[in-house]
């Protein structure tokens, strides 16, 4: 990790943790943004979306990625004014699709949640393979109301 502080007192930093893919992972990766989100100053609502989010992110790379058991890089930026989440991979992004309806019903909601969840998502893929997804979150934001 490295850390400074900002003209505003609030830490700016960043952290970069290989995550393993194995059954524990989601929870390795929601600790991982508890950790980030405390550090950059995120109210709690605003840190359990992320959280989520992130879940969704990590969990999509996995099984859509072509990944699954195998490493997720995950990392954590603050700044002054926002925080960054990301997760990157080795697999080739794809838009998820359902072989029937009925399927298609009760899947493919990852995005459409991180979207919702989070002030901005970038998905992209790096000229040395994989696909990066970047969740962020914005500060000083007021609470959002709920989903219905």
């Amino acid at each position: 990790m490295t850390a400074c502080l900002d003209a505003t007192g609030r830490g700016c930093f960043t952290r970069t943790a290989i995550i393993d893919g194995g059954s524990s992972c989601l929870k390795t990766v929601r600790t991982f943004v508890e950790e980030a989100a405390s550090a950059a100053g995120l109210r709690q609502d605003r840190a359990f979306d992320l959280k989520v989010a992130a879940s969704e992110a990590c969990a999509n790379a996995l099984e859509h990625g072509g990944n699954a058991g195998s490493c997720l890089q995950v990392s954590a930026a603050g700044f002054e004014d926002r925080l960054e989440f990301e997760v990157a991979d080795g697999g080739a992004f794809r838009l998820p699709h359902a072989v029937d309806h009925m399927q298609r019903a009760h899947r493919g909601l990852g995005l459409p949640l991180m979207v919702a969840l989070t002030d901005e998502v970038r998905i992209s893929r790096p000229a040395e393979g994989g696909t990066r997804v970047t969740l962020i979150m914005y500060a000083d934001r007021p609470p959002q109301a709920p989903l219905t």
